[in-house]
C-alpha cells in the first residue's frame, strides 16, 4: 500500500541548512546563487466574473499581471525601493510543515502591479526585505498569517508588523451582520467575494499528499510557483472589498484585530520542541481557532500539526468569554497517543493548585488517551 512521505525532522532541517549544496534525492539541487537572479513570466487574465463584480477600473488598479522570481540577494535588493515605495502589499508563504519548528521556503510578495516570489532558502534573500516585513507603514495584506509570523520570527528573526489579516477581517464582518463566526480559507473567502479559487489549489494538495517537501526542493517547479503568485494576486483587491464591507475605508479597526495574530509567533517560546508539550499541569498559551458543538480548539505554536482541545463541558463553559483570536493562559491535562492534541484546562488568575480531571469521556477515542503518573 502506498504511504505518503513524511515532512522531513527539525534535526534533518537542521543538517540540510548547513549544506545549501546537498542534492535532495532524484529530485534537484539547491545550487549556489550569485548575481541578480530574476525570472519573470505573465500572470492569468484576470476573469470575465471578477471584472464585472468590481468594475474594469478597479480590476486593472490592484490586480497584478506579472510574476517575478528572485533566487538572490542581489535581486531582492534591486527590488527593495519599489517595495518601500509601496503603501499596500500582500504576502504570502510557503514552507514545509510551515511553522515555528517547519521550514520557510518562499515568500510571495505583491504589489498591485507584479508579484514577487522570493527564494527564501538563499541566503540574504529574505534579510533584504526585512526593511518591508517589520515596517508598521507599510499595510501587509495577509490570510491567517499565524504561522507565516512564527516562521519569520523563529527562523529568520524578522518580526513581522503592519498586518491588515483577511480572515481576521471576514470574522469582523460575521459579527457586524451577527452571524456566526469561522476561520474562513483564502480559497473560500475569493470564492464567496469574487468567485475565485486558485486553480493550482487541488494540484498542490495532490504533490503535498505524495510528497510534503515539495516546495524545498530546487529548482521550484513551474506548478508551485503558479500557485504561490495566484495565491496572492488577488490579496489587494479583497483588502479593498473587505474595507468597503466593514466601513473601515483605511482598514485601521482590522490592523488593530490582526496583532494578535502577529502575537501568536511568540506564544510558548518557553517550550523548545513539540515532544515538551506533553507534561501534566504544563503551564501554556493558548489562541482560540474553532468552535464546534462538542469541543473547542486551539493553536499553540508548537507547529502546525499540534493544536489544543477542550472537550469536557465542565472545561468548556470556562472559555464562554472568550472570541477567534483571543488568548488565554491554560495547563495541559492530557494528550493523545501522537502528542498532536494536547487537552487543555482554563488556569485561572490567582489559582494556587490545579485539580487534574479524568480524561475526556469520548467513547471512540478515550483509549488514544494516556496519562503520566508521577508527573
Amino acid at each position: 500500500m502506498f504511504q505518503a512521505a513524511r515532512p522531513l525532522s527539525v534535526i534533518a532541517w537542521r543538517q540540510l541548512s548547513s549544506a545549501l549544496q546537498v542534492r535532495l534525492g532524484t529530485r534537484g539541487h539547491l545550487r549556489p546563487c550569485t548575481g541578480n537572479v530574476v525570472r519573470s513570466w505573465s500572470l492569468p487574465k484576470v476573469s470575465p466574473a471578477v471584472r464585472t463584480a468590481v468594475g474594469e477600473a478597479l480590476a486593472e488598479k490592484l490586480v497584478p499581471r506579472e510574476a517575478v522570481l528572485v533566487a538572490s540577494r542581489a535581486g531582492a535588493e534591486a527590488i527593495l525601493p519599489e517595495l518601500l515605495g509601496t503603501r499596500l502589499l500582500a504576502v504570502d508563504c510557503e514552507g514545509v510543515a510551515l511553522g515555528r519548528w517547519g521550514r520557510l521556503c518562499v515568500c510571495q510578495v505583491a504589489t498591485p502591479q507584479r508579484v514577487y516570489i522570493f527564494d527564501a532558502l538563499r541566503e540574504g534573500v529574505l534579510d533584504t526585505l526585512r526593511p518591508v516585513l517589520c515596517s508598521s507603514n507599510i499595510t501587509k495584506v495577509m490570510h491567517d498569517c499565524r504561522e507565516d509570523a512564527s516562521a519569520m520570527l523563529t527562523q529568520q528573526k524578522v518580526e513581522l508588523a503592519g498586518v491588515f489579516d483577511s480572515q481576521v477581517a471576514h470574522t469582523m464582518l460575521l459579527r457586524q451582520e451577527d452571524a456566526r463566526p469561522f476561520q474562513i480559507s483564502l480559497n473560500e473567502l475569493l470564492k464567496n467575494t469574487l468567485q475565485l479559487q486558485n486553480e493550482q489549489q487541488q494540484l498542490l494538495a495532490e504533490k503535498m499528499k505524495g510528497d510534503p517537501n515539495v516546495w524545498f526542493y530546487r529548482p521550484i517547479e513551474q506548478e508551485l510557483l503558479n500557485y504561490a503568485a495566484q495565491d496572492v494576486m488577488y490579496l489587494p483587491l479583497l483588502h479593498r472589498l473587505l474595507c468597503e464591507k466593514l466601513r473601515d475605508h483605511s482598514g485601521g479597526r482590522v490592523l488593530a484585530q490582526s496583532r494578535s495574530y502577529v502575537e501568536y509567533s511568540r506564544m510558548n517560546l518557553h517550550l523548545n520542541s513539540p515532544k515538551a508539550a506533553e507534561k501534566r499541569g504544563l503551564r501554556l498559551q493558548a489562541m482560540l481557532a474553532t468552535r464546534t458543538e462538542k469541543a473547542i480548539y486551539f493553536k499553540l505554536n508548537l507547529g502546525a500539526q499540534r493544536q489544543g482541545a477542550v472537550s469536557r463541558p465542565e472545561a468548556i463553559s470556562c472559555f464562554r468569554d472568550m472570541e477567534f483570536g483571543n488568548i488565554a493562559d491554560c495547563w495541559v491535562s492530557a494528550w493523545n497517543v501522537t502528542g498532536s492534541l494536547l487537552f487543555l484546562e482554563r488556569l485561572d488568575a490567582g489559582t494556587a493548585a490545579m485539580k487534574v480531571p479524568a480524561p475526556p469521556p469520548d467513547p471512540g477515542t478515550a483509549r488514544y488517551y494516556r496519562r503520566r503518573r508521577g508527573i
